[in-house]
């Protein structure tokens, strides 16, 4: 969202939150038969593979010695890799404490 102007953060925003919550309301799935699965093995497998899929946290010691100059796009690119080690902790412990809440 760098650079973009205050409206245009605002239309994009909205989609992004729509597109959230449409993909929410398409994993809780619907009434069905008997005989599948139930909702937490679905649940379960889909914390399983989010878990899977989630990459490692960037090691900001490393990213910071290798980068030598510090030009501004530097500095932005190293905020945003902040910024992103925190969205995937909490991601990783939400998806866990989830996890930790259907085993009872």
């Amino acid at each position: 969202m760098f650079g973009l102007h205050s409206n245009a953060e605002i239309g994009y925003l909205t989609n992004m939150g729509e597109m959230l919550f449409s993909t929410i309301l398409q994993c809780s799935g619907g009434s069905g038969g008997g005989g599948g699965k139930g909702k937490d093995a679905i649940v379960k497998t889909m914390i399983d593979r989010f878990l899977d899929l989630l990459p490692n946290q960037f090691i900001m010691l490393d990213l910071q010695q290798k980068a030598a100059s510090k030009t501004p796009m530097v500095v932005v690119c190293l905020q945003e890799c902040e910024r992103m080690n925190i969205l995937i902790h909490t991601i990783k412990t939400s998806l866990e404490d989830l996890d930790a809440g259907l085993k009872g």
